[in-house]
């Protein structure tokens, strides 16, 4: 089936529960969102049976043969496979381009592929591998949250932990975690378990929350 579907990482845990798609493509540069949403393919995978996992990692000299041999080759130990391909920065090359069109032509039969790399430009979009991917595939951006994105992203954490925040608790919580998902994700998490009111106020932040905001040396000047 072909899916060609773009998702952003919140819509990414109602199309799993719904059904599972043949080919994954993870891209972004923020690293907490894409490590989030490869987790969450792989527990789906897990749960409908996807029970042996294979891992290739794209580094300078890689062989992508062998991404054509594992796609032609069933697997030995169980009926189903979650293969990965993480690209992480490295960036395909005409090789690579080549290998991932092949394999969308003709993907695995017992196979869901999940692909992960990370910041890939308007530009580089455009490439036949990007292309091949986008169109066969479901397509997750990691982008990072800017800033009128972000109380909106850390109240629905909060609420998704059981917590009931005010609207000056997420905007101060905001401001402490300014562009660092990880440290809001960590925050957040640490307030789930320290925080005994379901109600989270500014004075529950204050006892609980330290500064992690991120600065550039020219915002400290």
């Amino acid at each position: 089936m072909r899916f060609a579907l773009r998702l952003p990482p919140d819509k990414l845990p109602a199309h799993l529960r719904k059904t599972l798609a043949r080919i994954y493509l993870v891209f972004g540069e923020e690293t907490l969102l894409a490590q989030e949403a490869a987790d969450a393919i792989r527990a789906a995978a897990r749960q409908q049976g996807y029970s042996e996992r294979e891992c290739l990692t794209v580094e300078t000299g890689f062989d992508w043969n062998t991404l054509r041999q594992l796609a032609s080759s069933p697997s030995l130990f169980a009926n189903r496979r979650l293969l990965e391909l993480r690209m992480g920065d490295t960036k395909p090359g005409d090789a690579g381009s080549k290998a991932l069109s092949a394999y969308v032509a003709r993907p695995a039969g017992d196979a869901v592929l999940l692909v992960t790399t990370g910041k890939v430009d308007w530009q580089a979009q455009k490439s036949r591998w990007f292309l091949a991917l986008d169109e066969a595939g479901v397509v997750i951006p990691a982008l990072p949250v800017d800033a009128r994105q972000l109380p909106a992203w850390i109240e629905r954490r909060l609420r998704d932990k059981g917590l009931h925040p005010t609207p000056e608790a997420v905007t101060l919580l905001s401001e402490r975690v300014e562009g660092n998902l990880l440290a809001a994700a960590q925050e957040i998490e640490k307030l789930a378990l320290t925080v005994n009111e379901r109600s989270l106020t500014v004075e529950a932040i204050l006892a609980a929350v330290g500064d992690s905001a991120r600065f550039s040396i020219y915002d400290f000047v």
